[in-house]
């Protein structure tokens, strides 16, 4: 009679693994990390490869966002999905590309000629200061003394006269911080003007550069819009070839989270920079309506600051001081104009957000109320900048959705006695 024990220590060993017959990267271990040192590979080729890379991913994003869009053409008129995304790239060409580069370069030669003319009046009042004859300096400066000599901006003048009240009066601490000022301008303003007039004239010394530039941006946008219209007309097809990238065993509950996971990002992202781009139309008219130099530069940056809570309150002291240093004419001059334009164009811009915008275009897509928005933004921006600060408001909201679904289950069957541990890793 066979020894039944025999029998199964010879089955338990021929089962068991032959670690001295085994390769590295067949023990599990093992596997795990080459896993991971190739997807950090992958990660550092793409590094290496961002002229293609960049391209495709941008591509990729775009298609994402445009997706609403494309299906809303096709409904509305019945066209095709090519035929939709042929007319979103000439739509954006047309009304997007080429406003921003018209304005761009207006606002550009505007904000040359501004910081020109804030150096030259600089040097005005710095002159007027070493004169003896005070009334006679300041009446220059205001443009009072008969000649054709343009005035100097309010703002200059009402420095002039703060500097010489400190000097009449030793315990003036603001003349003497702006005398302080004017001096620290005037002694390097020599090298502020190369720098002022290199914006110009490298446009002419670098020529072959910027060629250059304007070239590898004009191929960066050529290959994105090729990858957006083959990645948009392909979209569905690209879903399915993610899916079934996903593993059988968890993707129904993969899946579920992705599509929450959409909602929350696509609603944040097509709903912010939705809003941008109004926001930059209103901040850029209202800016170039009161008369703040460089207009069109600062709307864009003041919109792309209101994508975070209340930052675009920023913009309200740059542009109090660019409208105080252009010195307009009439009404536009006074103090209270200076002041309450900009404060008006920021409350104005502010109200739209909250009460129009935000409700009617983006609505509660995050789930997330105003504290924890701005908390995520300022921790987002702590710690990786003005990319983190784009990326901190989807990631919270997707952190939220994790915790809420995966997370919070486990640790309430943990607190309750029905798991051994919190985590919900098996």
């Amino acid at each position: 009679m066979p020894d039944a024990s025999k029998n199964n220590i010879g089955k338990n060993d021929k089962e068991a693994p032959n670690w001295s017959r085994m390769h590295l990267w067949q023990m599990q271990p093992i596997r795990d990390v080459l896993l991971g040192l190739g997807i950090f590979a992958l990660i550092i080729i793409g590094q290496k490869t961002s002229v293609v890379t960049v391209p495709l991913l941008l591509a990729i994003l775009l298609a994402y966002l445009f997706e609403p869009v494309i299906v809303w053409l096709m409904r509305k008129f019945g066209a095709s999905r090519r035929v939709s995304v042929i007319a979103i790239m000439v739509t954006m060409i047309t009304f997007v590309v080429l406003p921003i580069m018209a304005g761009g370069a207006y606002a550009a030669g505007q904000l040359v000629t501004f910081t020109t003319d804030t150096i030259a009046n600089v040097d005005r009042v710095n002159t007027a200061l070493a004169e003896q004859d005070t009334d006679a300096a300041r009446a220059r400066l205001a443009g009072e003394d008969g000649s054709d000599t343009e005035p100097v901006p309010g703002a200059f003048l009402w420095v002039y006269d703060e500097i010489k009240q400190s000097e009449r009066d030793p315990d003036s601490s603001m003349g003497r911080s702006l005398d302080a000022i004017i001096d620290t301008l005037s002694s390097n303003s020599e090298q502020i003007a190369k720098t002022t007039a290199s914006v110009s004239v490298d446009l002419v010394n670098r020529a072959l550069g910027i060629v250059g530039a304007a070239f590898g941006l004009a191929f960066m946008v050529f290959v994105t819009a090729f990858f957006f219209f083959f990645t948009a007309t392909e979209w569905i097809q690209l879903k399915q070839f993610g899916t079934k990238l996903l593993p059988d065993k968890n993707r129904d509950r993969i899946i579920d989270l992705l599509v929450k996971f959409d909602a929350v990002i696509s609603g944040f992202i097509r709903g912010r920079i939705t809003i941008a781009f109004i926001q930059g139309i209103v901040f850029s008219i209202g800016y170039f309506l009161i008369g703040v130099p460089g207009a069109f530069i600062l709307g864009p940056v003041v919109a792309i600051l209101s994508i975070v809570p209340y930052l675009a309150l920023i913009g309200l002291p740059i542009s109090v001081s660019l409208l105080a240093l252009q010195g307009h004419d009439g009404f536009r001059g006074e103090w209270w104009w200076i002041v309450g334009a900009p404060a008006g164009i920021y409350f104005l811009g502010q109200a739209l957000d909250d009460y129009v915008w935000t409700p009617m275009i983006q609505g509660k897509s995050t789930g997330m109320d105003t504290p924890t928005i701005l908390f995520a933004s300022l921790a987002g921006g702590a710690l990786f900048g003005v990319f983190g600060l784009l990326i901190a408001i989807p990631i919270a909201a997707c952190v939220k959705i994790l915790i809420q679904e995966i997370f919070w289950p486990r640790f309430k069957e943990w607190a309750e006695g029905r798991a051994d541990d919190p985590l919900p890793i098996e």
